[in-house]
């Protein structure tokens, strides 16, 4: 009877692990499926205006096409993880849309059983937690400088933070209007998107505040305006004087102006 009892519980846990879509050991390139509260962030700050943009377009599809739909759209943008030590998956692309999904899974109950999907493009959990540190600031686990990084540690004063002051969840991650704006310009296709410039928007951001104050509280009527400054900003920049620059005729701004009045 003991052993019975034993070989179903053996059973049990056997068909859990499988039926969690989880492999035992994380490679290079597998494709995972998690929960997005279970990821760690890699940044402390991200745009509030760009998630509730991500929402209302998981929930158009969801209502327009269904739960299929919604599952192939986030495994067509898949996010991508770090995995660190302990088996931690470090997010390193794709916190808007995660936690994007995090806030639907609580509020929608159309989301609630839905995983965030993501690609590993490091396994780096047999590091102990200082050489994992090290490597993610460098891009790599060999001392190498000159690659790019897996971390963007300035908060919202561009002060640089520790590494270990990370938030340990999406939630805690804090809303950088300028990063918004950033994602704004890109949108409208002010700025060039290069993938090869690590935390691009992030650098824009920083450009942007510079030169542009925003209020303490951004209601629509201030983004409004905000972006109105930043088209004319961008309009008076040279090349070289942000990541992504991109030359555009005054008639091209004011064109843009237009559209947003």
């Amino acid at each position: 009877m003991i052993l019975r009892k034993l070989a179903v519980l053996i059973a049990f846990f056997i068909l859990s692990s499988v039926s969690l879509g989880e492999p035992a050991e994380y490679e290079k390139g597998d494709k995972i499926k998690t929960d997005p509260w279970l990821l760690r962030p890699t940044q402390f700050l991200f745009s509030q205006l760009e998630v509730d943009f991500r929402i209302k377009q998981l929930k158009a599809l969801m209502t327009e096409d269904g739960k299929d739909a919604v599952v192939e759209f986030l495994k067509d943008h898949r996010g991508q993880v770090v995995v660190g030590p302990n088996k931690q998956l470090w997010l390193v692309d794709g916190h808007h849309r995660a936690r994007a999904l995090e806030s639907l899974i609580k509020t929608d109950s159309r989301f609630k059983e839905l995983p965030f999907y993501a690609k590993v493009i490091r396994e780096w959990d047999e590091l102990s937690p200082t050489e994992f540190e090290k490597a993610m600031k460098l891009g790599n686990k060999h001392g190498q400088v000159g690659e790019a990084p897996y971390v963007y540690l300035k908060d919202a004063n561009g002060k640089t933070q520790s590494f270990k002051k990370l938030p340990k969840r999406l939630s805690s991650l804090k809303d950088f209007p300028y990063r918004g704006l950033a994602w704004m310009l890109k949108n409208e296709g002010l700025i060039e998107e290069n993938e090869e410039i690590p935390f691009q928007e992030f650098l824009v951001a920083e450009y942007l505040q510079k030169h542009i104050k925003l209020p303490a509280k951004m209601t629509p009527k201030a983004y409004k305006k905000a972006f109105q400054e930043a088209v004319r900003v961008i309009e008076e920049s040279e090349e070289g004087d942000f990541p992504g620059y991109k030359k555009l005729s005054k008639s091209a701004c004011a064109r843009i102006l237009r559209q947003i009045q």
